[in-house]
C-alpha cells in the first residue's frame, strides 16, 4: 500500500470544514483562535507565509458557508485549493483522508473512489457495474484481504488500485 496523497480538490474542506472549525477571535493580521466544533476545545491557527495572499481573498470561500474558514483557491492552479493553516491545523484535520482507495481507468483517469471503509464513489457506469456485480458480494471482514481481492478484481477489469493506509 502507498500513502495517501492529497490531490489539492478541496472536497474534503469545502463539505465539511465549515462545520468542524470556526474562528473565534483574530489574534494578529495571520494568526487565530479557533474552536473544533466537533470534538471541542480550542486551537491556534496561524496562516503560512506562503498563502498570505490567497487568504486575503475571501471571494469564493464568503460564498460558501460550508467551506473551512481557511480554504482557499490556489492561484494560478485553476480547481485546486489548498488549506493555508496546514502546518497549525487541527488533529481532525491532520488525520483525515477522503478516501482509502482510488481507482482508476487504464488511461489513468481517475474514475472513482472508496470512502469510508467499502463505500465506492464514481460516475462511472462500467465500474459500478463492475462494483455490483463482483465487490459488493465479498463476504470477508478482513480489509486487507478484502483489498487485494478488489484490486485483482478491478485488476482484471482493466482497472489500477492505488489503496491507502
Amino acid at each position: 500500500m502507498t500513502a495517501f496523497e492529497c490531490t489539492l480538490c478541496g472536497k474534503c474542506c469545502m463539505n465539511a470544514g465549515g462545520h468542524l472549525i470556526e474562528i473565534e477571535k483574530r489574534l494578529t493580521g495571520r494568526d487565530f483562535l479557533c474552536r473544533q466544533k466537533i470534538v471541542g476545545g480550542t486551537f491556534r491557527a496561524r496562516v503560512e507565509d506562503r498563502f498570505v495572499d490567497a487568504f486575503k481573498d475571501t471571494t469564493e470561500s464568503s460564498r460558501h458557508q460550508t467551506w473551512c474558514p481557511f480554504l482557499r483557491p490556489l492561484p494560478g492552479k485553476e480547481g485546486k485549493y489548498g488549506c493555508t493553516i496546514h502546518n497549525s491545523r487541527p488533529y481532525i484535520c491532520r488525520s483525515y483522508a477522503c478516501c482509502t482507495m482510488r481507482i482508476f481507468a487504464g488511461d489513468g483517469r481517475e474514475v472513482g473512489k472508496v470512502q469510508g471503509r467499502r463505500s465506492l464513489v464514481t460516475e462511472d457506469d462500467t465500474l459500478r457495474r463492475c462494483w455490483d456485480e463482483s465487490v459488493a458480494p465479498l463476504g470477508t471482514d478482513d480489509d486487507i484481504a478484502w483489498r487485494a481481492e478488489v484490486a485483482g478484481i478491478l485488476g482484471r477489469a482493466g482497472y489500477r488500485v492505488e489503496a491507502y493506509e
